[in-house]
């Protein structure tokens, strides 16, 4: 695998994951009632744990995005 193949992985990865991050984002912001009466009913959490908890994954993912698929892309951008 050379460096620009390399260079596409990582950037379609992040293109990915950042998709499936706003699409989750989207999804509990609309469908946030929902979310917490199936937490509710699965786990036993209040709405404000529910919450608390659906910004704590999207922060987490977040940061992953950027540790494991953004920052690798521009360390490529930056050596290439």
């Amino acid at each position: 695998m050379d460096i620009e193949q390399l260079q596409d992985f990582f950037f379609w990865c992040m293109v990915v994951n950042s998709g499936v991050y706003a699409l989750t984002a989207v999804a509990t912001t609309i469908f946030r009632d929902f979310i917490c009466a199936i937490n509710k009913k699965l786990l036993g959490l209040d709405e404000e744990s529910s919450l608390r908890s659906m910004q704590r994954y999207l922060a987490t993912y977040k940061l992953l995005i950027t540790v494991f698929n953004f920052t690798p892309w521009i360390a490529i951008l930056i050596i290439r």
